[in-house]
């Protein structure tokens, strides 16, 4: 029963472990494949989303889900041998307990064969052992036969014995000696069957410790299974709340993300609207401020008008009695009542008008040459200075009415020369007359003085009364003695400005270098050195790079260099080549205009800080952009010299840049002198207007479309904010860039040619007048 029982509980734990091993097996796998396919399925979805973890934590994730997964199929390989191990054990000892029961089982009935017989050999008596030995020699013998054929079907072990006993069987014929003999071998066979029985309890026990052994093996085994399955169900667990926080996280990311869009389009459209508003702004700004200066050169020419007819009824007020009572001394006057009656009778309005005449008519040249100058210098003082009137009003006298010094002041410090006084008027007056006509004069103060308050501005400085102006031979020497207005002091030097673009440098006066260095240089923080180092344009001609910063105090480098390239410019239009087209372009135009057509107006303070004319842009290099300027963005270096390379190919000819831009300004041509709002414009032309407002400022204009060989498709779309997965938009931005920019590119070896011939030409022309500053 024992030898039947352990072998079924045996096989029914062996069935239980392999059902254990079977549901760990399966759970690895379930396991396994999960991992295989998060790893292979949600890099795939990561890279469509934002980048909420950074490159080296994705990295660190993606090693620690391999590692998991190698370490899973370690496992799973290492439970799948133990359980074919464990399997093969198990048949083994199961085979070893079958063939040491079959075997205790036939040594047991061996064992009490022989006891029988033993016992029924010790129960027979000595003397009738002889009478009835040939009676159960017969019964012996089959008995013996029987128990042989057992034992050679049974155990293959007991052969031996087999034949001992075979032959004892056959020596029994022999006598009792024979038997006695058969008896101690059978008892000898019996002590070595015990010996051998006890070998095999030995064995059979160490078989059912080797058997505890590997059952707690087993045990131990199934306990770490256990362990590894609690272990793997914890990380699913950290794997799935993983996931679950990133998803969490990537939702958050988005709403973030929309939120700043939508703040983005508002502050977008809030700055359009500032924009707007800050250009109608500026637009009804300038309209107000024409109409102010329109309204204050009417209040001026009334002002004038106004002074004049002042200073003429004051004139006839004092003349009008002189004469009379010279021609009828004996006609009384009362309260000066005559003076307004003969005053009545005089042309005042011809006398205004001829005051306007000579005030506007008496310098047309130099009008027109002010006009001729710059747009910052066209606006001149129309009117009559303010303390000159005032000294007119206060010093016209009966002596001194047509002398150049009251025509001075009376007309707005214009030389102007009216008609000489008579030769019948006396040249002395008494000193009766003298101080009659201070009463006079006095009253007239009094009189006027309100309406005086009302017209006149100034007073504080008007000069004080000249003693001689009651003297005629004191009048008649200021004729020698004319003195300027600064309005008549600025007009002068801008005539000397203008004889600037026509008179060769070497022929300059003084007063000419000063005024070019202020008018046309733009560099009135240098007149003063100028004044008393430079006395001609052939010093000025003469002046090396070291004398332009310790003698005129000149240390900006661009501010030198604009001076050398001008310098070098007037001395190359002395050899007859006349000046460069670049002269043309002045430090306003390049920091307005240019550098917004090229879409970087960021940039423009500094550029107007550091002078940049014309002449400066044909010769700024990459590190001048980057060091002077601090242009630290390459793509808007490369856009400013870019433009600076169209400019180079058309000579600097800035009417033949607006010809062609008015050309190509609705036909999509010509690209390469395209502005940056023509650019914006062309792109909604396109059916990308969504993405247009993205180049504001951006620095793409045509000139770098075309010029730059890295400007691609990809540039444009990045510049666009266009996002990578719309590969419909990319497609269709290639093709429309491949249309318009081929034909352009085709002519941009022809021009790289003329461009590097007048580079060098500059770069000759530089180093050739550096070597003769050092000489």
């Amino acid at each position: 029963l024992h030898g039947e029982t352990f072998p079924l509980m045996s096989f029914q734990s062996d069935t239980y472990s392999s059902h254990i091993f079977c549901i760990a097996v399966q759970s690895l796998n379930s396991l396994n494949d999960q991992i295989a396919h998060f790893m292979v399925n949600r890099p795939n979805a990561m890279s469509h989303e934002e980048d909420t973890f950074l490159p080296t934590e994705r990295d660190t994730l993606s090693q620690s889900m391999a590692l998991m997964r190698h370490l899973l199929m370690d496992a799973q390989g290492k439970i799948l041998k133990m359980m074919e191990d464990n399997k093969q054990l198990a048949q083994r000892i199961d085979g070893a307990i079958q063939s040491a029961s079959q075997e205790v089982t036939n040594l047991r009935s061996e064992l009490s064969a022989t006891s029988r017989r033993l016992a029924e050999l010790g129960a027979c008596n000595p003397a009738g052992l002889e009478n009835n030995q040939q009676n159960h020699q017969h019964h012996l013998h089959v008995l013996l036969r029987e128990e042989v054929a057992q034992l050679q079907e049974e155990v293959h072990l007991l052969r031996q014995m087999k034949d001992m006993l075979s032959k004892d069987l056959e020596d029994s014929h022999g006598g009792c000696s024979a038997d006695t003999l058969s008896a101690a071998e059978l008892k000898v066979q019996l002590g070595e069957k015990e010996q051998e029985l006890e070998r095999a309890k030995e064995a059979l026990q160490a078989m059912k410790g080797d058997r505890k052994r590997l059952k707690a093996e087993k045990a131990d085994l199934v306990n770490q299974m256990q362990q590894l399955y609690t272990t793997l169900e914890s990380r699913e667990e950290q794997l799935r709340d993983f996931i679950r926080n990133y998803d969490q996280h990537r939702k958050e990311s988005e709403d973030a993300v929309k939120a700043l869009a939508k703040e983005k389009d508002m502050l977008e459209r809030e700055k359009w609207d500032l924009r707007r508003q800050t250009k109608e702004a500026t637009e009804q700004a300038s309209v107000l401020r024409s109409q102010i200066d329109m309204k204050e050169n009417r209040i001026k020419e009334l002002e004038a008008e106004l002074t004049m007819a002042k200073q003429s009824l004051a004139t006839l007020t004092k003349d009008v009695p002189k004469r009379h009572s010279l021609a009828m001394p004996s006609e009384p006057v009362v309260n000066g009542s005559q003076e307004w009656v003969m005053q009545a009778d005089l042309p005042l309005t011809a006398a205004i008008r001829q005051s306007q005449q000579t005030l506007y008519h008496s310098h047309p040249a130099d009008r027109q040459a002010a006009l001729r100058i710059s747009p910052c210098h066209s606006r001149q003082p129309s009117i009559i200075s303010d303390a000159s009137a005032a000294d007119g009003d206060r010093s016209s006298t009966p002596s001194d009415i047509n002398s150049p010094r009251h025509r001075t002041h009376s007309l707005c410090n214009v030389r102007a020369a009216w008609h000489p006084r008579p030769s019948n008027q006396p040249s002395q007056l008494s000193m009766e007359d003298l101080e009659d006509q201070k009463r006079k004069k006095k009253k007239e103060k009094i009189s006027l003085g309100s309406l005086s308050r009302v017209f006149v501005r100034g007073k504080s400085q008007r000069k004080s009364l000249d003693p001689g102006l009651f003297d005629d031979s004191d009048s008649l020497s200021s004729q020698n003695h004319p003195s300027l207005s600064d309005g008549e002091e600025q007009l002068e030097r801008l005539q000397q400005a203008e004889l600037t673009r026509s008179k060769p440098m070497s022929l300059w006066k003084a007063v000419t270098v000063q005024a070019w260095l202020e008018v046309v240089m733009a560099m009135p923080m240098y007149m003063r050195a100028c004044s008393e180092n430079v006395k001609s344009g052939k010093v000025l001609l003469g002046l090396t790079d070291e004398d332009l910063e310790l003698g005129l105090g000149i240390n900006s480098p661009m501010h030198r260099r604009k001076l050398r390239l001008a310098i070098e410019d007037y001395r190359e239009a002395e050899n007859g080549r006349g000046l460069s087209k670049a002269a043309d372009m002045d430090h306003h135009w390049v920091s307005k205009t240019w550098l917004g057509d090229v879409g970087l107006p960021q940039y423009s303070q500094v550029f107007h800080n550091q002078l940049v004319d014309g002449r400066i842009l044909n010769s700024i290099t990459r590190r001048d952009l980057e060091t002077i300027f601090n242009v630290t963005n390459k793509f808007h270096v490369t856009s400013i010299l870019s433009a600076i390379q169209l400019l180079q190919m058309l000579n600097f000819d800035k009417e033949i840049i607006q010809t062609r831009r008015a050309q190509c300004e609705n036909r999509d041509l010509d690209p390469v002198v395209w502005t940056s709002h023509r650019v914006i414009k062309w792109i909604r032309d396109i059916d990308l207007k969504e993405y247009a407002d993205s180049l504001q400022n951006s620095g793409i204009h045509g000139a770098v479309l075309v010029l730059d060989p890295t400007f691609s498709a990809d540039t444009m779309a990045k510049a666009l904010d266009i996002p990578s997965n719309k590969h419909m938009i990319h497609r269709h931005l290639y093709e429309e860039m491949k249309v318009l920019l081929n034909p352009a590119r085709c002519v941009k070896l022809h021009s790289s040619i003329v461009i590097r011939t007048i580079v060098q030409q500059h770069i000759t022309i530089y180093i050739s007048s550096d070597r003769n500053a050092v000489l």
